[in-house]
């Protein structure tokens, strides 16, 4: 009786397993940035709310001290259900691990459950849909979103990054022409001051830093910039180079594809094919533009894509995930060509690089990427020793893009870096 008993319970343990099998976690490092750390992984991006109402344009920060809130959303690309939490990493400046405790920077327990999914309908490419409301912590600073499988933190399948501001210090701007001569034409130069006279502040230079973003994209951060002025009794730092330190390319408005309805091609969009397992949308053929003279024919929104469904059914639920092909219409160059935009992060990796081929006669780069039902927009990126990274698109002055400020902020005796200041505005204001 007492064996079978032993054996009665072992067999319980057995089917209590979940039906997903368990995937070695040995491969999964965290990475201190937004990062997929499996294929199924769609969409997912953690989205502003302001007064109830989400803000699919805005970037991922939040202010300390107000009611708004930021919400995780992202599609598994499967149909089976798992049980999923996330838990809160708090970071420097750096965007590496810092030394404080949970505790220190959180008012519960970190570990949420994420209780709240919904099953695609009607979709040829399965997904469950998952969000998860972010308790905002109680420090200002950076901090990273991970999501794990079954309460196993090391099972990791995404992080996201997210930001928390205590506005605490003045920040002035200026977009004005480069101040190298070669460059005038091209460039954006930001110059800016900030004033933190509400602050302690013992060493400027060690206890405050910015960082510059261009359409919110890290990879091209300008940090630690060194002030070219310090009036320590004002409390005022000055940011005005005279060299490249501060310049950004203007580059070109960006390209965009508008996947809003699989049913008929969109704009940009060649013809769409369902083959019932899946979906088809390659893009018209794009060509370079790095000789062309600048004009602007629409007003974009500096990279950023949309989630929106216009098919029958126009529900988040109803949008369909399609391989869309990009195309562009080239010589071989040497070096790298990717596809470049906020839908991937600005990333340069596998998935967004394109490759070299000849069809019908006609050189090309091209690369297939899954994406979901929406307006997306896009640039070509190069990474070349001898071409410059903005080869296919050219850069002009004229072009508008957006720009953010933040002020990082180190109380003398602390050990983590305070967001005290942030600001976003565009290089051609309406």
């Amino acid at each position: 009786m007492k064996n079978l008993a032993i054996i009665t319970i072992a067999l319980l343990l057995v089917h209590c397993e979940p039906l997903v099998p368990q995937q070695s976690t040995a491969s999964k490092q965290i990475v201190f940035d937004n990062h997929d750390y499996e294929d199924i992984i769609g969409y997912a991006k953690i989205l502003p709310i302001e007064k109830g109402q989400i803000q699919e344009l805005e970037n991922p920060i939040v202010s300390l001290n107000d009611s708004d809130q930021l919400l995780l959303s992202f599609d598994l690309l499967t149909d089976q259900f798992e049980n999923l939490s996330a838990r809160i990493v708090h970071c420097n400046k750096d965007w590496k691990k810092s030394v404080l405790r949970d505790m220190e920077f959180l008012n519960q327990i970190n570990n949420y459950r994420i209780t709240n999914f919904n099953y695609s309908v009607n979709t040829v490419q399965p997904y469950i849909n998952y969000s998860l409301s972010i308790s905002k912590p109680k420090l200002s600073g950076n901090y990273i979103l991970i999501v794990f499988r079954r309460a196993n933190p090391n099972d990791i399948l995404l992080s996201r990054k997210f930001m928390v501001v205590d506005n605490k210090v003045s920040i002035d701007h200026t977009v004005r022409v480069s101040t190298s001569v070669s460059r005038r034409d091209l460039n954006h130069q930001i110059e800016y001051s900030v004033n933190y006279t509400n602050l302690l502040v013992n060493t400027p230079t060690r206890d405050i830093s910015t960082v510059l973003l261009q359409n919110h994209n890290w990879n091209t951060a300008v940090k630690n910039v060194p002030p070219t002025l310090i009036r320590a009794n004002e409390g005022y730092l000055e940011f005005r180079h005279l060299d490249l330190t501060t310049n950004f390319p203007g580059w070109n408005e960006f390209r965009f594809a508008d996947l809003r309805t699989l049913n008929v091609s969109g704009r940009n969009v060649g013809r769409i094919t369902n083959t019932g397992t899946h979906i088809y949308a390659p893009l018209k053929l794009d060509r370079s533009r790095g000789n062309d003279t600048y004009t602007q024919n629409f007003q974009d929104i500096n990279g950023n894509f949309i989630i929106q469904n216009l098919d029958p059914g126009e529900d988040f639920l109803n949008a369909d995930y399609a391989k869309v092909r990009f195309s562009l219409i080239s010589d071989q160059i040497n070096g790298e060509v990717y596809v470049w935009g906020q839908f991937n992060d600005w990333q340069l990796n596998d998935l967004n690089r394109m490759h070299f081929t000849n069809q019908n006669g006609v050189n090309r780069y091209e690369t297939v990427i899954p994406l979901k039902q929406g307006y997306y927009e896009y640039l070509y990126f190069v990474q070349s020793e001898e071409l410059p990274i903005t080869y296919f698109e050219g850069s002009n002055f004229q072009a508008e893009n957006q720009y953010e400020i933040l002020v990082y902020y180190r109380k003398p005796g602390n050990v983590n870096d305070e967001l005290v200041g942030y600001k976003r505005f565009r290089s051609i204001e309406p």
